[in-house]
């Protein structure tokens, strides 16, 4: 089958690879999109994320959905024929984590398009059936593929515990933020404020539930922010960006006993932490994981028109062009929000 490999930073073929079969307990998946997500830019540009390196050409991609074709002997039959969005990272069902139901965290998950486990960005994978999500046929595979990123969004406000009425601040309007934006209006956020280095992303927030945002690069956040809460900071600060400055930034707009949750992937092993003004404020910091738990809540979503994933694909390549979709990512071209891999 056909699949596209990385081999260094920016450089990925077009390559063929043995089609799998699936074991007892998966379904074989014929791919018919992939996403493309900011922690794949870092595998594309730098090859590592923190301690994690490419050490040999790998398959990229984990955001990804398409047709079941077959199942193994100890997977449901019924999802045969069906498409789904498949929920990336197979932990391993039976460490202290995964029976607490914080699979997220298991130590031996496998993760797609993470080395050393092949991705998405090819014809077909075999993946464990428990976590493939059918979805409704009105959802369109480059639809389905957003469940994924949807579902870190809903992740991040289950973590924030938001309040009706809370004030809110996302650092970066990516998918994930503008993602972020939407669930934390739906949870009853009073305000939103928003920040990013790019302009476009600033000027399109609004329609995805962001009352005010700013332009990182033309204002000072911390200020911008305080003044917009009249001094006294945010309830939440969601921070979605990659980079790692920004979660002393959300650190210093949260308001005392306020709290902090770090989303985004910097890339880097170790980052900046504004340790003082943590304690000093008390702040309540949590770093999120993906998700749990959270893939059928995201497709009913999605399904009922109360999530808008579709205006956020801004454009589509086939296999074949993946390094184009890739590059176009990289160096954020044509105001590209989301784009993604179909076939």
């Amino acid at each position: 089958m056909k699949a596209v490999k990385w081999f260094a930073p920016h450089d990925m073929r077009l390559v063929e690879v043995p089609k799998p079969a699936p074991k007892p307990h998966e379904a074989l998946i014929r791919i018919e999109s992939t996403g493309v997500c900011g922690s794949d830019m870092h595998y594309y540009t730098d090859g590592r994320i923190g301690k994690t390196i490419i050490t040999e050409p790998l398959i990229l991609g984990h955001e990804y959905a398409g047709i079941v074709e077959s199942v193994g002997a100890d997977a449901n039959p019924a999802l045969v024929g069906k498409r789904v969005a498949v929920e990336p990272g197979i932990p391993c069902l039976k460490c202290e984590h995964c029976l607490r139901g914080r699979y997220n965290v298991c130590t031996t998950l496998q993760f797609p398009g993470g080395p050393p486990y092949d991705g998405a960005l090819a014809e077909y994978s075999a993946v464990h059936a428990a976590f493939c999500f059918p979805v409704p046929d009105a959802i369109t595979a480059a639809e389905a593929a957003m469940i994924e990123p949807l579902a870190v969004a809903l992740h991040t406000i289950e973590l924030a515990h938001l309040m009706p009425g809370e004030t809110v601040a996302i650092l970066g309007l990516g998918p994930i933020g503008l993602l972020t934006a939407q669930v934390a209006r739906l949870a009853g956020a009073g305000r939103i404020l928003g920040t990013d280095l790019l302009g476009y992303r600033v000027d399109v927030a609004k329609r995805y539930g962001v009352d005010a945002a700013y332009n990182a690069q033309t204002i000072d956040s911390v200020e911008t922010i305080l003044r917009e809460t009249n001094g006294r900071g945010v309830d939440l600060a969601i921070d979605c960006a990659r980079s790692t400055l920004t979660p002393a930034i959300a650190c210093r707009v949260a308001r005392p006993a306020g709290r902090c949750i770090l989303t985004g992937i910097s890339g880097e092993e170790y980052g900046q932490f504004p340790v003082d003004i943590a304690r000093r404020k008390e702040l309540t910091i949590t770093w999120c994981r993906r998700f749990r738990f959270n893939f059928q809540t995201a497709i009913d979503l999605v399904a009922s028109g109360r999530i808008d994933v579709r205006s956020l694909i801004t454009h589509s390549f086939p296999l074949e062009q993946s390094r184009d979709a890739f590059e176009l990512v990289s160096r954020a071209g044509e105001n590209v929000l989301k784009t993604s891999v179909d076939q």
